[in-house]
């Protein structure tokens, strides 16, 4: 099992991947040890979907029925990464459909050699925090940065990418090194057009944060989400949600500074006022995803202060419970 130091205090100058890359445990658990999963997964696999390629809703269900069984994320798309990945006549053709961002994927993944598998297999995913990096980066507005949608793409990818080292429970040795690899290349070229590596550490956070927002809903709908990586395996849940983040960003002008201040709190079951607020017309923004008792349990929990949640703990003195629970 990989030992990972997660982010804390980093200094702008330092090298974010060597930081955490040098923390790996040499002897990394590899998928040896779930072969009987590996056999289970690919048996229901070709049980539920024979020789056909299944559509991405078809493959979400699947995964998200794995997942309430517990089974690992990671381990559903590692197993079945050559079976829902696209042939080159499918990737063609959903070429000519493509949206901009994603014409502009297929070009930063080429221009810089990038491994392809990530994209591939969370594409629809990643494609949907694209214009929301997009807006809370421009909300930050960086002098002589020009926030293209190249950029914003770049950027994703990159902060998904080391999102996924850290999360990651390898394969191969050479997984690892390969994406590490890509790591840097990436860090550089952001480096190059103004974006060192503070800022992305901070979208890296906000990602993290979108991630809290995005479970506050999904647990409610039966989604079950550990990390970053978990949530793209909920397609048909996550982009209506993107949709409505990108809406109150939008709203409310927030930057990724603005969004890890609001919403990376919630990760520990804490939200603040704004948080509150923002979430109350994300929820109403999804009318057609949840319904209004849906709706109405996920406010409750929201207002339901964190230590009240917790039936083993007690005060010695109900009064000062006011002091305890500070807004954040």
């Amino acid at each position: 099992m990989a030992k990972i130091t997660r982010f804390k205090e980093y200094s702008f100058t330092e090298s974010m991947v060597d930081d955490f890359i040098k923390s790996f445990d040499i002897n990394e658990k590899v998928y040896d040890d779930y072969e009987p999963e590996v056999k289970e997964i690919l048996n229901r696999f070709k049980e539920r979907f024979g020789d056909k390629r299944p559509t991405n809703q078809d493959f979400a269900d699947f995964y998200h029925e794995l997942r309430s069984e517990g089974v690992d994320g990671l381990l559903i798309f590692d197993t079945l990464e050559d079976l829902i990945s696209n042939s080159e006549d499918d990737e063609e053709e959903e070429l000519k459909k493509s949206t901009p961002y994603e014409r502009i994927e297929k070009k930063v993944l080429s221009d810089l050699k990038l491994d392809t598998k990530l994209v591939f297999t969370f594409g629809a995913g990643i494609g949907s925090l694209y214009p929301v990096v997009q807006k809370m980066m421009q909300n930050l507005s960086i002098s002589g940065v020009d926030m293209t949608q190249e950029t914003t793409v770049l950027l994703t990818i990159a902060c998904i990418t080391i999102i996924y080292l850290e999360e990651k429970k390898y394969k191969t040795p050479e997984e690892e090194e390969k994406l590490t690899k890509d790591s840097k290349s990436m860090l550089e070229e952001l480096r190059m057009r103004g974006i060192g590596d503070g800022i992305v550490k901070k979208v890296m956070k906000s990602i993290e944060s979108i991630k809290n927002v995005f479970s506050v809903v999904a647990k409610h709908l039966g989604a079950m989400v550990g990390g970053v990586i978990d949530m793209f395996g909920y397609t048909a849940m996550l982009i209506p949600i993107m949709n409505a983040i990108l809406w109150v960003i939008g709203k409310y002008d927030m930057s990724v500074d603005a969004v890890i201040q609001n919403f990376f709190s919630l990760g520990v079951g804490i939200a603040s006022r704004i948080a509150k607020h923002g979430l109350v017309e994300l929820i109403n923004k999804l009318k057609g995803v949840i319904s209004n008792k849906t709706k109405h349990e996920i406010i409750d929990e929201l207002e339901t202060p964190v230590i009240q949640r917790f039936s083993d703990i007690k005060h010695k003195d109900s009064e000062q419970e006011g002091d305890l629970i500070k807004e954040q």
